[in-house]
């Protein structure tokens, strides 16, 4: 046959990869048809890869085609059968196949060879197509995220049974009206907790509104939870609304509250006791409805003794307490956070520092950080700002943390200094460890070995998928399947989970509808 190559335009245009399987085949057979050589077009699709999954078939069917599919190879190449001659290949991502492409003809082997490269080819883009809107759906979910006021509980990184156990009472203290004082060292994340609380309340959709008792003057303290009147003092030319009329069916966070004032806090309580409120000059009461969280760094009932705080207001306050634990207390959240600000601030300067050496890890999650998350999260910045590659290097340390070191017991301190040692090194005496205790099975070493690297490349990504696979160095399938083999289970924003929820397996079932598939990377 000699006609068919004039029609190859008609046939690419036909071929839009955004376009189903069926609707491709049926325009693509109203073409060839007209050729009189091609018998029928057969199209398998694996579950699992490109939406939607399944067997389509355009014009005659082809006798015995799943047996005959089975010898199809990844290149286009005849296959002799009982009926018409067949013109077969089998796609694949990687080294896993994908679909399968068969297309009989009656006596132009060019011509079919012709229809199954284009529909490899419409394959492949279809299945490009559908990685990018995967990638851009994951990019939407995490940039909508990062806009949302919306505080829920996978978003306080910790893998510490305190703090579990501190966000559950928060959520169940939030589905109450209950006054909530949040108790910890400067640094620990009262406000995110706070957030936390305001997000799972009935007052969700209703303002928070925050302001830090310790940061304004008595008097202008007062203008601000109260608001003023005209002439009330020198400057007030007009009314003036305070913060507890802004938050009125909302919720007020009063951040160290211990810093109010004797004035301030006989105000407060009246507030807490009439729910009613008098602007600064005025006399008219002004009803409100607002939650108040409250935030303090010192120890209220120390305070209460020694004078400095209203016992009857600290009652008030003290109705539901939630204390932080500094984060020396649960030093296993510390490379959690470190990975967390690392991924943060290279996304805003624009750097890629993920390599942290472990004895610089080690002494990270051994120095006490009197200043909290919020002096690891500066020291990380800093590294991240000023690192000359993608290595987290000890000269980006600040002084005083590369110091802590020498001040450590002997012991402790040799063994940050091991931990430096050549990698490779390191390794090597690991090996020699686990043979020593389990035996050189090279099997059991591959298994053990390969299950841990995924758990740590899911727990790196905090969950996503895609971005574990990539470095990893494979793709999503073969991902999923390893999953299933080691029994995994992953919650996206935080990692391997022992259990999964029904969220997450709707997430799943729902990502494998829209075909949400990564290849290799």
């Amino acid at each position: 046959m000699h006609t068919w190559p004039t029609r190859v335009g008609s046939v690419l245009h036909m071929l839009d990869p955004a376009v189903g399987p069926r609707l491709v085949l049926e325009r693509l057979w109203l073409e060839v048809a007209n050729w009189h050589t091609i018998g029928g077009i057969w199209l398998h699709i694996r579950s699992g890869h490109m939406a939607p999954a399944g067997t389509f078939l355009s014009g005659e069917s082809i006798p015995n085609a799943t047996e005959v599919a089975a010898l199809a190879s990844p290149t286009t190449a005849p296959i002799e059968t009982d009926g018409l001659p067949v013109v077969a290949r089998q796609l694949r991502d990687g080294n896993v196949p994908i679909a399968t492409l068969m297309v009989s003809h009656k006596d132009s082997e060019d011509a079919a060879a012709f229809i199954v490269d284009v529909l490899s080819r419409w394959c492949m883009d279809r299945l490009r197509l559908q990685l990018e809107a995967s990638e851009l759906a994951e990019e939407n979910q995490v940039l909508r995220g990062a806009l949302s006021i919306e505080v829920k509980q996978h978003d306080i990184l910790t893998n510490s049974g305190v703090m579990q156990s501190l966000i559950q009472s928060a959520v169940r203290a939030a589905a109450s009206t209950a006054t909530v004082l949040i108790q910890g060292e400067t640094g620990t994340g009262k406000e995110l907790l706070a957030k936390l609380i305001q997000t799972h309340s009935h007052r969700a959709h209703k303002p928070m509104v925050s302001v830090n008792a310790g940061a304004l003057s008595p008097m202008l303290l007062e203008s601000e939870l109260f608001g003023h009147a005209r002439g009330a003092f020198t400057g007030a030319d007009h009314d003036r609304r305070g913060l507890f009329e802004v938050a009125n069916g909302g919720t007020l966070f009063l951040d160290e509250v211990g810093e109010l004032g004797m004035e301030a806090q006989v105000r407060l309580l009246r507030v807490l006791q009439e729910k009613t409120i008098t602007r600064v000059g005025d006399h008219q009461p002004i009803n409100i409805d607002v939650r108040i969280i409250a935030a303090t760094h010192r120890d209220l009932a120390k305070d209460v003794k020694e004078g400095r705080f209203r016992e009857d207001l600290f009652y008030r306050l003290n109705v539901v307490t939630l204390m932080l634990p500094p984060l020396r207390s649960r030093r296993e959240d510390i490379p959690l956070l470190i990975n967390h600000f690392l991924q943060k601030y290279n996304r805003q300067n624009y750097k890629n520092v993920d390599e942290v050496p472990r004895h610089i890890l080690e002494l990270l999650v051994a120095y006490p950080w009197p200043g909290n998350i919020r002096e690891l999260e500066n020291c990380v910045q800093k590294a991240v700002v000023l690192a000359p590659a993608n290595t987290f290097i000890d000269e980006l340390i600040p002084p005083t943390i590369r110091s802590y070191r020498d001040t450590l017991p002997a012991e402790a301190r040799n063994q940050l200094i091991s931990s430096s040692s050549d990698p490779a090194q390191a390794l090597s005496d690991a090996l020699e460890r686990f043979a020593d205790t389990s035996g050189p099975d090279i099997n059991t070493f591959f298994q053990r070995t390969e299950r841990l690297l995924i758990i740590y490349a899911l727990n790196k990504e905090r969950g996503v998928k895609l971005r574990a696979a990539k470095i990893l160095g494979i793709n999503r399938v073969t991902l999923d399947r390893k999953l299933i083999e080691y029994t995994l289970h992953v919650k996206r924003g935080k990692g391997v989970v022992d259990e999964p929820t029904e969220d997450e397996q709707d997430n799943d079932s729902e990502e494998d509808k829209l075909g949400a598939q990564e290849v290799r990377a």
